[in-house]
Order: structure tokens, then sequence, then C-alpha cells
């Protein structure tokens, strides 16, 4: 990772950008196999649903500057999410299956 990309994640990163992008690739390697829609949506319900706030702002600051080493539908995943959290403040209840 670039010293960019560190920064973007902010002073208070949860943890090594690095080990953001394994862990979700990790994720995407899992819904790789699934129709593009349904990876996609399976993405964002687990970031949404296990990932601490915190590093989710560090995975959609990544995405922000390019996403560099992160898997095309695992950013495609991740941008699901932030327009999500757009549209809805706050809670917006279970995930979606």
């Amino acid at each position: 990772m670039s010293t960019t990309q560190e920064s973007a994640a902010g002073a208070a990163a949860v943890m090594a950008s690095e080990r953001i992008v394994v862990m979700a690739n990790q994720i995407g390697d899992f819904f790789a196999p699934y129709p593009p829609a349904r990876r996609a949506e399976g993405i964002r319900n687990h970031l949404r649903t296990y990932w601490d706030p915190r590093m989710r702002a560090q995975l959609l600051a990544l995405v922000s500057l390019g996403g560099e080493g992160l898997a095309a539908h695992v950013i495609e995943g991740a941008r699901l999410l932030e327009e999500e959290a757009q549209k809805k403040p706050g809670y917006y209840g279970p995930p979606k299956a």
C-alpha cells in the first residue's frame, strides 16, 4: 500500500490497510462463483453485518483512492455499501438476503 492509502484510512485506522485488503478479498473469493448481482450483494451484506464500522470506513477510504489490491467485485460490493449508507443513515434493520 502506498503512504497515501495509509493516510486515507485516517489516524484512527483499526488495522493495517494491507490486512483490510486481504480480508475483503477473502470475502470476495467466497462470493466469486455467484452471479454478479448476488455476488456484490453478498459482499455488501457480509461487510455490513460482520465488519466494525471503522473497518468499513477504512475499506471505503481505500476504495475512494482507487482500491489498489482489491478485486473488482469487492470494490463493487463496497460501493453498494457506501450507496446504502448515504440513503439510510443510522439503523436500517437486518441485512437483506
